[in-house]
């Protein structure tokens, strides 16, 4: 996408038309105050900027319409673009409105009777940018702050990539376009890495899908966790419901333990149970009787079993405190053999002739008589300096038979637990039958109130405990398998490799044009700090960013170098960003006065510096024809240099400028 002209309509309808060359470096040489600086800003306006930035003058005052004509393709018949913006209303400093056309290569500027608004800013940028290859993507914000959300790259992210003003290509401070503006910085470091090709255009979809797929994970997990735990109460009351049928005589087993066993027996208690209905009412009474001396023996027989098991857990945890009691006190002797052993080592300093007076050692060093009492001697205390290694050694194996033994200790904890909790749901179960005995009239009610709990409770574990359980299992599986997949095609790694190969790129191509250039401090390399949205210079003493380079020349050469091979790698690489580069006043540096600007007066060695940076910007579009463009705003107009003078596509001095006098003098 290069610019084939811009156009102002006056509001008498007369129109003035700027037009460039693609695939060339274009220069706009004058005087100041002629209209120079404002391309830029109605450039980007017609490229979907909202914000109306002409100063107040000649522009605001008699231009009705901004419009631009664009080349979509690298090839010169290929598809065109009109866009058009209304200036604001009087007193708005912003409007969404505009007018967008596409044709064919024979596609040229409108006249102002054809203007008329179809799109809206947004649209503009949208419908361009899908044009041009910005392809839908989702964008995930790497910065800081609550509230980030994911936003889409488009042409206005990619334009910031194409303008240099003259307050940003003098700046030490800010490298990119609008970088200063608020969260405009932040969004450059976010979408740069997409317009380099860095990050996939689905990325952040990618993401936002592996979090959506971990929350179905985790929400599977507790559905089955909770199934289970469901399933485990289950089988407490399968135990006291047998023990419950077998109290009311429907069942004569009562000592099953598989679940399976259960629910036959508890289907066959009432299957059998409703065949044999007919029974009489004084065999039912006798069978009762017998039930009810079973039922009160084995609800005795569980209660003692319960004391005994509750003795067993508290002895269990008894141990338990006690062992890790012991572990307590064993490291405070520990440190305290270590701090002993510690203050002992430094005999082993000593000679081992350090004993050889040993006689003397029990007697007075000043009136020689003989001590009760001696001191040790050096080879006691070497001997107790090992004892005490030797405790050391014995202690440090202690803990893993510890451990071992803690978990001996735990898992019979559990297991105690576990059967603790089924029997006292079977005496639960057994208690609640003894009421019913109590309560119903005659067994046979006890029975059927059995019997329908029963029924009750196989109904709902017909319903779906059992497939449940699979079910949930599978939606697991499932869910895991679908974590695992989205996991294999996010790696971060890789796309942090991916941007460091494409900025070392990147790295090269500016090293080799800030040479050109003639800059300082390249010979280390020069690189794209983005993190920072800064140019790095390396050095012996370590890497120097932009802001402490000193001189405008250098920050000026360092910006051109940056963004030329940014738009170099852009298009060798075929990105999604426009191809044209447009400068103002990139030699402000060098023409320290309008004399001198006017005149093309400066001196041998700026001159030189001058001509190096338009040297470089015409053999970068020469190497990258007919794919790059670059327009440049600027006093300089070397007369001098030939090729400088085919590049000049406008002059605009003595009267000649971007308003036409006769549209002011007509407005007066």
């Amino acid at each position: 996408m290069q610019l084939l002209a811009l156009a102002l309509y006056a509001r008498d309808g007369r129109r003035r038309d700027v037009r460039f060359q693609p695939g060339q470096l274009n220069i706009v040489t004058g005087e100041s105050k002629t209209g120079k600086s404002a391309l830029l800003t109605i450039t980007e306006f017609c490229l979907g900027r909202d914000a109306y930035l002409i100063p107040a003058g000649p522009i605001a005052d008699h231009v009705a319409w901004s419009a631009s004509l664009w080349q979509l393709t690298d090839n010169p018949d290929g598809p065109r673009a009109f866009v058009a913006r209304p200036a604001p209303p009087k007193g708005q400093a912003s409007t969404q409105r505009a007018m967008l056309e596409f044709g064919g290569a024979a596609m040229d500027l409108l006249d102002h009777q054809e203007l008329a608004e179809n799109a809206d800013s947004d649209s503009v940028r949208r419908q361009l940018g899908r044009r041009i290859g910005i392809a839908e993507n989702v964008i995930e914000p790497r910065g800081p702050g609550v509230g980030q959300v994911p936003f889409e790259a488009h042409l206005g992210h990619a334009t910031w990539l194409c303008l240099q003003d003259q307050d940003e290509i003098a700046s030490r401070h800010l490298l990119f376009h609008r970088q200063g503006e608020n969260q405009i910085a932040q969004h450059l470091k976010d979408t740069i890495p997409y317009f380099l090709g860095a990050v996939p255009a689905d990325a952040a979809a990618k993401k936002a899908a592996l979090r959506d797929a971990n929350r179905a994970q985790r929400r599977a997990q507790a559905a089955l966790a909770a199934a289970e735990q469901e399933a485990v109460i289950a089988e407490a009351n399968l135990r006291g419901l047998l023990a419950e049928a077998h109290a009311a005589g429907l069942t004569d087993e009562h000592d099953l333990t598989e679940r399976a066993q259960i629910v036959s027996a508890l289907r066959a208690a009432v299957r059998d149970r409703q065949n044999n209905s007919g029974e009489n009412r004084a065999s039912l009474g006798d069978r009762a009787d017998e039930s009810a001396l079973e039922h009160q023996d084995r609800r005795r027989a569980l209660i003692r079993r319960r004391a005994e098991l509750r003795s067993q857990l508290w002895h269990v945890m008894d141990d338990r405190a006690l062992l890790l009691d012991r572990a307590e006190s064993e490291r405070d002797f520990v440190g305290a053999v270590e701090l002993h052993a510690g203050r002992l080592t430094s005999l082993e300093l000593l000679p081992a002739a350090s004993d050889v007076h040993t006689a003397s050692a029990g007697s007075c060093p000043v009136c020689g008589s003989q001590i009760e009492e001696p001191d040790p001697t050096t080879a006691a205390l070497a001997e107790r300096l090992q004892s005490l290694r030797s405790e050391l050694t014995s202690l440090e194996a202690a803990p893993e038979s510890r451990r071992q033994v803690l978990i001996v200790l735990e898992a019979e904890a559990d297991r105690l637990r576990q059967e603790l909790a089924a029997v006292e749901t079977t005496v639960a179960s057994l208690e609640a039958g003894d009421r019913t005995i109590r309560v119903a009239q005659d067994t046979a009610a006890a029975r059927n109130y059995t019997r329908g709990r029963i029924e009750a409770l196989l109904g709902v574990m017909t319903a779906g405990t059992g497939d449940s359980l699979e079910r949930l299992r599978r939606n697991l599986d499932t869910a895991n398998a679908r974590v695992t997949q989205l996991l294999a095609g996010l790696d971060p790694d890789v796309d942090r490799e991916q941007l460091l190969s494409r900025l070392n790129i990147v790295g090269r191509t500016m090293t080799d044009l800030a040479q050109r250039i003639g800059l300082e401090h390249v010979e280390d390399g020069v690189r794209l700090d983005l993190a920072n949205l800064t140019v790095v210079t390396d050095t012996s003493d370590g890497p120097l960013p932009l802001q402490r380079i000193g001189s405008a020349a250098n920050w000026i050469g360092y910006h051109l170098a940056t963004h030329l091979a940014l738009h170099k790698f852009f298009v060798d690489n075929d990105r999604p960003v426009p191809r044209f580069l447009m400068i103002d006043q990139p030699t402000q540096a060098f023409y320290p006065s309008d004399v001198a600007k006017n005149a093309g007066a400066i001196n041998d060695t700026d001159r030189e510096a001058v001509l190096a940076m338009f040297l470089v910007m015409r053999d970068v579009v020469n190497e990258l024809a007919p794919r790059m463009q670059i327009i440049v705003s600027d006093h300089a107009n070397l007369v001098d240099e030939k090729w400088f003078q085919r590049a000049v596509r406008h002059q605009w001095r003595g009267g000649t400028r971007l308003v036409p006098t006769e549209w002011i003098i007509a407005g007066k």
